[in-house]
């Protein structure tokens, strides 16, 4: 008798398990159902993700056409230059319109991006473009403007003392036309060989090599070197490979004590002159802030 009993009892605790488990199958196959449907329904009746009144060009002109603080926050320039700096792309057939995007949004995404350090994400949904789109156009200007160095960084007048050297007669040497010195701007390189790129701060960065005039002209730069290499190895190897600008005869730039001293490059030392050699400092000094303000706001590119 007790041993029916406890038959009895198993079979009842079995089915009351398979009943239990019956009902969460049940459960399961209804939160099944109902995502299917309702993803369904998601891809019958879509949200737009660009559902602004204003497409991209649209709301360039509207900003070229508004405060001129505005437009000099948002590209770092004003909207005159902003437009003869499009009309000579675009006339040049550098850049060409889209059926999608003329030549003043394709150069003004450009500028948001680089004076901003914006994100494609944010650039995207400003001007109403896919991610994709963004990061093409971009990566097209940057080619253009590239590629227009040449004519916007040139070598200095070696035929001329510069006029600061005239007004101050004493401070800087008048057989110098500039100064040379550089900066390290943050960057992600890739993991293989990421070492490399950490400077002496502990800091993954390119150095940057760059040559000014007294009067802020930047007359020559060098980017992309790891942020372990040396200034006076890139100043080396940028005269022997990279078409660094010598000095003729009787003129020099100025360096610092980091460079290794070569025909045309001069070091201002303390031993020429306390007034000669504090002028040249300074002047370096504000080369690389110019060159670090506008870089630091930048997004970590990758270097290489």
């Amino acid at each position: 008798m007790n041993w029916f009993r406890s038959t009895t009892r198993r079979d009842e605790d079995a089915q009351s398990t398979s009943d239990a488990q019956r009902e969460d199958d049940d459960m399961c196959a209804r939160a099944v159902v109902a995502i299917i449907n309702n993803r369904r329904t998601i891809r019958r009746n879509p949200q737009p993700m660009h559902d602004s009144m204003l497409t991209g060009s649209m709301r360039v002109e509207e900003i070229l056409n508004g405060h001129e603080d505005v437009i000099q926050s948002m590209i770092s320039m004003k909207s005159s230059t902003f437009r003869l700096l499009s009309n000579q792309l675009g006339g040049r057939g550098l850049l060409r319109p889209t059926n999608h995007m003329n030549v003043n949004e394709q150069l003004f995404i450009f500028l948001v991006i680089c004076s901003q350090g914006a994100s494609n994400r944010h650039v995207s949904y400003l001007f109403q473009h896919s991610p994709e789109t963004t990061s093409r156009w971009f990566f097209r200007v940057l080619k253009v403007i590239c590629a227009l160095k040449d004519e916007f960084i040139r070598p200095p007048d070696y035929t001329t003392v510069q006029s600061l050297i005239i007004e101050h007669e004493g401070k800087y040497r008048p057989c110098c036309i500039g100064a040379i010195d550089g900066t390290h701007v943050p960057c992600v390189p890739r993991r293989e060989n990421a070492d490399g790129w950490i400077n002496r701060k502990g800091f993954h960065s390119q150095n940057i090599l760059a040559a000014c005039s007294f009067d802020m002209k930047f007359t020559y730069m060098l980017a992309g070197y790891e942020g372990s290499c040396h200034d006076a190895r890139m100043l080396d190897e940028a005269i022997a490979y990279h078409g660094f600008p010598i000095p003729p005869p009787g003129r020099s730039d100025d360096v610092n004590d980091d460079y290794v001293l070569d025909e045309g490059i001069d070091d201002t030392g303390p031993s020429t002159g306390t007034d000669q050699h504090g002028s040249m400092n300074q002047l370096r000094e504000r080369m690389a802030d110019a060159m670090w303000e506008r870089y630091q706001s930048y997004p970590w590119y990758r270097a290489t």
